[in-house]
């Protein structure tokens, strides 16, 4: 393994973090790990490698979530690699005495967790200015899994070609194969990790399957697009998965002329929005922070990002036979005509329909 490599991966900031956090947890400590949202593969590999460098330092330790993976790629990484991921309905926060966080921050859960958060550690610019018992927030990363193996480094733990992939596809999807602003010690981890991973699996997971039932998806998203607007909505309606709206936002993201793309469908209860920028520069993240966090949680990077809101904070009426209707004329209106033009009168919960 090139020197030049680990050398990078060594940092006095790590080594006094992980001094920091070893001093936070105890050998009586029940750590629950906690991912957010639908976990994503660097939330899944930083998930896991926290869980293996806190593993003779604590009782237990679990890693939990509230939604399952859906996403095709992602859950064939899970599956593949065999990785630890409990879903609950609702977490049980209380079966813990110390909680974690990887890849996130508190305050993106909503409703507030019942619990205070112990451990948080991300990349994700700092969003708010509560303090912890132990954070490692660095924004000027790629990824999670780069700072979770600086960790694994500094403490003297083995990463086993497993953990290795885990991580390296953490890295690789967080960064788009490192095509984001990246720090030294991403650019060395991504060396370090890739030969230390199990590249049969690697080309498996980067296989790209579509699956058919899609097909209709695609159809409806080309037939959609305005091609003299620089920003589109593409309102899927109902859709198996959410994977389904971040292929579609994916694929149509390529079209030259697009500055940016929102595509936006409703699964299990919940309203799902993908954006994603067509063109340098365009801050993707911010746009939907700015018009959807009022709603439920939105957020993002500047090159993608992803909003969802429970149908009954949708602030329009969403049953009955106008409701994709109805959802659909005010993302038009909340996402692309807020600046330009007024919005057109749309339905609120508070009148019956006509």
């Amino acid at each position: 393994m090139p020197s030049n490599f680990l050398d990078t991966l060594h940092s006095d900031r790590t080594t006094d973090k992980w001094d920091r956090l070893r001093r936070v947890v105890s050998p009586r400590d029940k750590v629950g790990i906690v991912l957010y949202g639908e976990p994503d593969p660097d939330a899944l590999a930083s998930g896991w490698a926290l869980q293996r460098l806190l593993q003779s330092h604590v009782q237990s330790s679990k890693i939990v979530a509230n939604q399952p993976v859906l996403r095709n790629q992602n859950a064939r990484l899970v599956k593949t690699l065999k990785m630890p991921l409990e879903v609950y309905n609702k977490i049980p926060w209380h079966d813990f005495t110390k909680i974690a966080v990887v890849d996130a921050q508190p305050n993106f859960f909503k409703p507030a967790p019942p619990v205070p958060f112990d451990i948080v550690i991300d990349h994700h610019p700092r969003k708010s200015h509560y303090s912890f018992k132990f954070s490692d927030v660095r924004p000027d990363y790629a990824s999670v899994s780069t700072i979770l193996l600086e960790y694994l480094i500094q403490a003297g733990i083995p990463v086993t070609k497993k953990m290795a992939t885990a991580l390296w596809f953490g890295l690789r999807t967080d960064s788009d194969n490192l095509s984001t602003p990246a720090h030294n010690s991403d650019l060395a981890a991504y060396g370090y990790l890739y030969r230390k991973s199990d590249k049969n699996i690697i080309q498996w997971l980067e296989r790209s399957e579509v699956p058919i039932s899609y097909k209709n998806f695609y159809k409806k998203a080309l037939d959609s697009i305005d091609i003299n607007s620089k920003r589109a909505l593409v309102y899927l309606g109902d859709v198996p998965k959410p994977d389904a709206c971040v292929m579609i936002a994916d694929f149509l993201s390529r079209f030259i002329g697009i500055h940016w793309i929102a595509v936006a469908g409703v699964c299990n209860d919940t309203l799902f929005v993908i954006l994603r920028s067509g063109s340098f520069g365009t801050d993707v993240g911010r746009i939907i922070k700015q018009k959807l966090s009022p709603f439920g949680s939105a957020g993002g990077h500047k090159d993608k990002a992803r909003g969802e809101i429970y149908l009954s904070d949708v602030p329009v009426k969403t049953d009955g036979e106008k409701m994709h209707e109805n959802i659909e004329a005010w993302l038009q209106c909340t996402l692309i005509n807020s600046r330009k033009k007024p919005c057109k009168k749309i339905i609120s919960k508070n009148n019956n329909e006509k």
